[in-house]
């Protein structure tokens, strides 16, 4: 469900092992979403040693875009057809699982990979719902946001990295001083980051809303808390940042893949976004990185500047589930597993430019030599993910919705700015989600 995921490709199956002509062969259909540029060849690459173990296994991949996985899936779901092992979105996991079509995960299995303590807590928690401790899936890889910022910038402009980002207060001000720098002849917009135009828009909010001390739902999980004092707050000083100018108003039109090559093209100080920045980085120019800019060569990572309650971060990803539907449980949970297992991880975040969700393999040393991705790891400890209930998918659509309209105010196209503006938009939000709600409840 993030915005460097909708790249995807044409979904397809391709066998990933040559058998024996006579061999006896258990078939595996595995469904996966589109994560790196190559995913059926790096696929094959992943699951070459499980293969190599067990010569009478077949798994064919599908490859899913992530615009239309929902609905795959969820068809998938409710018909009992669906593949063998699946991906989900780390928000999606207590939806499905409350359909009924997914396999919970014993004890011994649980333990096989590691258990809870294996992962980053903020991801196994998204492996079952928040009503339920029954176990659903296993984490796979995680997502998380950072601040990236251009070094160079800050430097001429005389601001401190470590100040800028302390707090909302010192972040505004750091944010007033580096709009217009020059660099090399070309002024340098201060913060750069996307508008309703963006599947993002959720996401990109959620961090300044928690560090307010507010939050998406009420602690019951029952209503929606997104008009709360704490929430108008966040989206003000969120929205305040472009309705000021340090945040252009032709970002508002672009989505986080425009702005991540805005920040690369010299045109933001400032970003928030995630770890696949860090491949892009070192990754040339001639295989569609941006190893050769400017940015890489002049870059640092923050935390988000702490609200009153504090500096979290938004901490998601894709977890692996078996259906319940499959005719080979076993052989599917071993695949999972694999998949789980703290080499294939290490492997596919080197493929992916996604964080490995279990913790051994996010401290592996393959990864962490590179001071930048220690870096990045360092800042985003402190995530955090939405509440695990099952109406989340359609409830995340009316909050995509209904925050995204209010950077049609900050642009002028639908009504006036202003702090009232605001607040009667977050309360429109919240009794349509409401609806969404009892509906799910």
């Amino acid at each position: 469900m993030l915005s460097f995921l909708t790249r995807g490709v044409a979904a397809a199956a391709v066998a990933l092992a040559c058998l024996p002509a006579r061999a006896q062969v258990t078939e595996l259909n595995l469904w996966v979403m589109a994560t790196t540029e190559q995913q059926q060849q790096d696929m094959r690459e992943l699951l070459k040693p499980h293969l190599a173990k067990q010569p009478q296994l077949r798994v064919n991949v599908t490859v899913l875009n992530w615009e239309s996985a929902w609905a795959k899936i969820t068809a998938a779901a409710a018909s009992g057809q669906g593949p063998d092992v699946l991906e989900l979105g780390s928000t999606w996991v207590a939806a499905i699982s409350s359909m009924g079509a997914l396999e919970p995960l014993s004890e011994a299995q649980q333990q096989e990979v590691g258990g809870a303590s294996a992962f980053f807590p903020v991801m196994w928690g998204t492996t079952h719902r928040h009503d339920d401790a029954k176990v659903y899936a296993v984490p796979w890889y995680a997502d998380a946001r950072a601040a990236f910022y251009r070094t160079d910038v800050f430097k001429k402009a005389g601001i401190e990295p470590r100040d800028a980002f302390a707090n909302w207060g010192s972040f505004k001000q750091a944010m007033q001083k580096l709009n217009g720098t020059e660099v090399n002849g070309k002024k340098i917009a201060a913060l750069g980051y996307p508008g309703k135009n963006d599947w993002n828009v959720v996401h990109n909010m959620a961090p300044w809303i928690w560090n307010a001390g507010g939050d998406f739902l009420s602690g019951d999980r029952k209503r929606s808390a997104v008009n709360s004092t704490e929430a108008v707050q966040a989206a003000l000083y969120y929205t305040g940042l472009a309705a000021e100018g340090l945040v252009p108003a032709s970002a508002l039109e672009k989505d986080s893949t425009q702005i991540e090559n805005g920040f690369f093209n010299g045109q933001f100080a400032v970003i928030f976004s995630g770890p696949w920045i860090l491949k892009q980085m070192k990754t040339p120019k001639a295989k569609g990185g941006q190893l050769e800019s400017l940015a890489a060569r002049n870059f640092g990572i923050a935390p988000y500047p702490a609200g009153l309650k504090g500096s979290q971060t938004f901490f998601s990803g894709s977890n692996l589930a078996v259906m319940k539907s499959s005719k080979h449980k076993a052989e599917a949970w071993k695949l999972a597993a694999f998949l789980a297992g703290r080499d294939a991880q290490v492997k596919y975040s080197q493929m992916s430019g996604m964080l490995p969700a279990r913790l051994d393999a996010a401290n592996d040393p393959v990864l962490t030599a590179d001071p930048h991705y220690a870096e990045f790891l360092a800042q985003v400890r402190n995530g955090r993910h939405y509440p695990s209930v099952a109406g989340w998918g359609p409830l995340e659509s009316v909050y995509l919705k209904n925050l995204g309209s209010m950077f049609d105010m900050v642009a002028g196209v639908r009504g006036k700015y202003s702090p009232l503006a605001v607040k009667q938009a977050l309360d429109a939000t919240a009794v349509e989600a409401n609806q969404v709600l009892s509906e799910s409840n």
